[in-house]
């Protein structure tokens, strides 16, 4: 599979760097795993999807949001490993929902990263594990965060 080609055919360009803000990587590896720190719906410095679920943000917004961030956690998987053809498979992707106390349909907010996996990956190489949790708060106000674990190849 040709992850690069899959995102020309999608219209999608990762973003030129997704180095974090602070004293940490965009990701690590060990033991032919991949850890990609946590991303954010956002394009350079602004925020697109900001607010809580259940209040300002419907689940359409947050949904795109989702796909945003995961683009984000790509260019961070690219910058860890260095060559997108490395990746594997993906196996894991945990998404944070900022949410109000009786909002419950984060899952369906995170249907817009595992949808967009699926498109790039396929069944085979695009099903993963997946969690999605209701928080209080995110930094800066993001509507969501969501990380991925890869397996990569040689």
């Amino acid at each position: 599979m040709n992850l690069e080609q899959r995102l020309t055919e999608l219209a999608i360009t990762l973003p030129a760097s997704a180095a974090p803000g602070a004293q940490y990587a965009p990701g690590v590896m060990h033991q032919g795993l991949a850890w990609i720190s946590g991303q954010l719906p956002r394009e350079g410095d602004r925020v697109l999807v900001s607010g809580k679920l259940g209040r300002e943000v419907t689940i359409e917004e947050a949904k795109a949001g989702a796909r945003v961030a995961l683009i984000r956690a790509l260019a961070a998987l690219r910058d860890t490993v260095g060559d997108l053809r490395r990746i594997g498979k993906i196996l894991r992707l945990n998404v944070y929902v900022n949410s109000t106390e009786d909002f419950s349909q984060q899952s369906a907010v995170a249907d817009g990263a595992s949808s967009l996996i699926y498109e790039l990956f396929g069944p085979e190489l695009g099903q993963h594990a997946r969690t999605s949790v209701g928080v209080a708060q995110l930094p800066r106000n993001a509507a969501l965060e969501l990380d991925i674990v890869v397996a990569l190849e040689d």
